[in-house]
This record gives structure tokens, C-alpha cells and sequence, in this order.
């Protein structure tokens, strides 16, 4: 009898050890990582797709990552705190060499917008507001070749309407190719404007190239700092459209 017993005390055990072993093993397996980024940048000068929106800022951002999703809270202002300050709150997912991104952008003047009663209007997306949802995609066709085509299109904004107070959908189409040159990474690339979006990019025109670009970064990390990572940037941009050209200094700090 007692031989009997230990022997069905053993089966039950084998068989829960056997039953919720892989369940634990999948669980760890699919463990959510989680974790938060974040850091700051001071700029020469805020350039944004062949525009020059403002001189010297300052740009914090954080992020938070969940598996392929990511949160993140990007901001711009220049020193003067007078000429113009910007707030994107963006949700992208990563699927492989797709990302997948909605921004949403509040954008301001405050010399032409003094103050609330001045017109700010961060919970508005009619139409005149500083705000606007811009919808994105971003597709690397391969590591071996990582040229990566991005399109963006604007879905909801104060802006995007035409004289006639029709819905434009202003558009822009990005191909970038990013490399190394020993330990700087690089990235060169073009910028178009598909169809005439005068109210968001200013420029009265059906298709043009916008922005014709080459940047350059060097990061280090300092493992005594607790891995904080710093880094010097620089951005070289020609504006066919407007026959401008501007070129950007950075500092960041990221963790």
C-alpha cells in the first residue's frame, strides 16, 4: 500500500512538473520588456524637412517602450521662449522593417499667439489651430541595402486646407540611405512635397523637392555615469524650392 501510494504521489508529481513546466518556460519566454528612454539636445537652429523653424533650442524628450510599441514625448523650444515652442506626443509600432506611426503636433508662434485668449488652442484641430495629427510609414527594404522610404501625411490639422477651405491631406515623401564611416553614423537623403500643401510647408507649388540633406553623429557612452550616452550631431540641408541652405549643430545627452 505505502509502495502504492509513493508510487501515485510520484505520477501526480511527474505529470504537474511535465503540465506547467512549458507554461512557466512560455511565460518567461514572453516576458514584456518594458523599459523608458529618454535625454535633451541643444540645436543651432530647428530644422524640420528643408525649414528652418527656429535658432537656438533646446529639445527634451521621453519615451516609453513596450515590446514593438513605443510612446514618446518630443519637445522644441528656442531660447528666447518667444519665437516659437512645439509638443509631439507620437505612438509608433515596429513591425520588422515597417514602422508604423501616428504624431500628434502642436506647434506655436507665441509672438503671434500672446497667451491663451491670444489663441493657442491645444485642444483644438479646427481649422487656423497650431495642431495637427500626421499620420506616418517608414519601410527599410533590406539591412544589406537600408535605404528607407517614408511617407507622412497630415489626417487631421488646423492647416491643412486650401484657399478654397478644402481638406488638402498635405503629404511628404522621404528616401534616406543610412551608413557608417568608421564609428560616425551617417545619413543622406531627399525630401519631396507630392502636391501643393502651401498652408503647412509655405510654398505654392504642385511637386518640388524640399529638402536635399547629409547629416552626421558621433555618440559615446560613459559606463561610470551609468551608461549615459553623449553626442555631437551635425545636419546639412539644401531647400531647392526656396534656393535656401542651412546647416545644424547638436549636442545631446541620452539614457
Amino acid at each position: 500500500m505505502v509502495r502504492k501510494i509513493t508510487t501515485m504521489l510520484a505520477a501526480v508529481t511527474a505529470i504537474i512538473f511535465t503540465a506547467f513546466s512549458p507554461v512557466e518556460a512560455n511565460a518567461q519566454e514572453k516576458k514584456c520588456d518594458v523599459y523608458i528612454s529618454g535625454g535633451a539636445k541643444i540645436v543651432s537652429s530647428y530644422l524640420w524637412r528643408g525649414l528652418r523653424e527656429a535658432g537656438v533650442s533646446f529639445q527634451p524628450s521621453m519615451a516609453l517602450h513596450i515590446e514593438n510599441f513605443m510612446l514618446e514625448a518630443w519637445g522644441s523650444v528656442d531660447f528666447a521662449a518667444a519665437s516659437y515652442k512645439e509638443l509631439d506626443i507620437k505612438l509608433a509600432y515596429q513591425a520588422g522593417p515597417v514602422l508604423i506611426s501616428i504624431n500628434d503636433v502642436y506647434a506655436v508662434y507665441p509672438k503671434a499667439n500672446p497667451g491663451l485668449n491670444g489663441g493657442y488652442n491645444y485642444f483644438s484641430y479646427k481649422k487656423g489651430a497650431p495642431h495637427r495629427v500626421e499620420g506616418g510609414i517608414q519601410w527599410q527594404i533590406t539591412k544589406s541595402v537600408p535605404v528607407t522610404i517614408s511617407w507622412y501625411t497630415t489626417l487631421v490639422g488646423g492647416s491643412d486646407y486650401n484657399e478654397e477651405g478644402k481638406r488638402i491631406f498635405s503629404s511628404y515623401l522621404e528616401l534616406s540611405y543610412p551608413f557608417m564611416v568608421k564609428s560616425v553614423s551617417m545619413n543622406a537623403g531627399i525630401g519631396m512635397v507630392p502636391w501643393n500643401a502651401v498652408q503647412v510647408y509655405g510654398i505654392d507649388r504642385d511637386f518640388y523637392v524640399q529638402d536635399i540633406f547629409v547629416s552626421a553623429e558621433r555618440t559615446w557612452e560613459i559606463k561610470s555615469m551609468q551608461g549615459l550616452r553623449f553626442g555631437i550631431s551635425t545636419l546639412l540641408s539644401w531647400n531647392p524650392a526656396l534656393a535656401d541652405a542651412n546647416v545644424m549643430c547638436g549636442f545631446s545627452i541620452k539614457m
